[in-house]
């Protein structure tokens, strides 16, 4: 090969890369409404897997929700379900999360915000403890069929769907999945 068809060759292909579009972050505003925006200390996306199990791929990001104001709202068909990764039963209301994983399924057809919040501080969460400003981040995918999501589906047999692993600070993993009708979270008994 001469060199003139090398440097063709090379302009060409990088021709090619500057008139491909990049990978975009999805604007989460359009789906989730002016109060959601991305976490930027995760990756977008977090994790894609079938946690419904109807085919089309699902995806988990990690946001952050603005308090309540005329200017920031929720898009119309959000679901937003509070104390499932603590069993509190304090809502979000108009208070912010810092950090709140969100599901967008059915290629964005149906939307959940998945909230905690401190009885005693609402500013604090589940995903405000330390362990999730580390690397890597505590949370990952088990598909369907993994040793993970078989060792998971032994303890809960209506766990059907690839599922979320939410580690712990106590270092007990956590299972996120989908029930047909909304999201559980089983927690394993924590052994002495």
């Amino acid at each position: 090969m001469s060199l003139q068809n090398l440097r063709l060759l090379m302009i060409t292909g990088l021709m090619v890369l500057a008139a491909s579009p990049a990978r975009a972050a999805p604007d989460i505003a359009a789906l989730f409404g002016s109060r959601v925006k991305l976490n930027p200390h995760f990756s977008v996306p977090l994790v894609t897997g079938d946690f419904d199990g109807d085919g089309v791929p699902d995806t988990a990001y990690m946001v952050t929700v603005l308090p309540a104001s005329a200017r920031n709202g929720f898009a119309p068909g959000v679901t937003v379900l509070d104390g499932v990764m603590d069993g509190n039963d304090t809502v979000l209301g108009a208070h912010g999360a810092q950090t709140a994983p969100a599901i967008v399924q059915q290629g964005g057809k149906r939307k959940f915000l998945l909230t905690s919040h401190s009885s005693v501080d609402p500013a604090q969460g589940v995903f405000d403890s330390p362990i999730w400003s580390e690397r890597p981040t505590p949370l990952s995918l088990a598909k369907r069929g993994s040793k993970a999501f078989r060792d998971f589906h032994a303890q809960v047999p209506q766990i059907r769907n690839d599922i979320l692993v939410v580690g712990t600070e106590a270092g007990i993993d956590t299972a996120l999945y989908w029930n047909g009708k909304t999201y559980v979270l089983f927690s394993p008994n924590e052994e002495p």
